[in-house]
């Protein structure tokens, strides 16, 4: 088995990163506005090397299934239940889940969408203000709520180090995937 298969993750970047053509590795394009799909290694001390078109090649050569090895390492990584913050409204019912890792890998945990319905059994919807930090949300917001979500985009996204999307999308945006032939 390859040595590096078991540190694959999934991790989103800016679309801008892979339009140009020139990214080294595999990608693939979303429905979600901004926002591309690539994989990555995890290194040591949280930092993160991206697959490159070799590493690709090889693993598919040895018919290593990776993308879904990613998201189960992925899956690995992550406590549960999954969030680093929970709000709760009143009643007790979850409104907001923070993603927010030392690992920097909070935005792909949006990926774990069986641990995220757990949390909202009637929807919810996802932003990824910064390239380290996501957030779901209950998808029926009271005004005070709606708000508090529009100042975690503003303010992580126009302040964050590495800014990704302002933009709120359906769970589904960031599953539905066209890959890029990249061989």
């Amino acid at each position: 088995m390859h040595p590096l298969i078991s540190k694959v993750v999934p991790v989103f970047v800016p679309s801008s990163f892979v339009e140009t053509g020139g990214w080294p590795g595999p990608y693939a394009t979303l429905n979600a506005r901004g926002v591309a799909l690539a994989w990555a290694i995890v290194l040591g001390d949280d930092a993160i090397q991206y697959v490159l078109h070799q590493v690709q090649c090889e693993w598919e050569t040895e018919r290593i299934d990776w993308k879904t090895r990613a998201l189960q390492n992925l899956r690995e990584r992550s406590p549960e239940p999954v969030g680093t913050g929970t709000l709760f409204r009143d009643n007790g019912e979850p409104w907001l889940v923070s993603l927010m890792y030392p690992d920097g890998l909070g935005p792909s945990r949006l990926l774990l969408t069986e641990e995220l319905e757990r949390f909202f059994p009637e929807g919810y919807r996802v932003v990824l203000p910064e390239r380290s930090r996501a957030f779901a949300f209950a998808s029926h917001l009271d005004p005070e709520e709606a708000d508090t979500i529009d100042d975690l985009i503003r303010r992580n996204y126009s302040r964050g180090e590495r800014p990704l999307s302002p933009e709120i999308f359906c769970p589904s945006d960031l599953l539905t995937a066209t890959p890029v032939s990249t061989t």
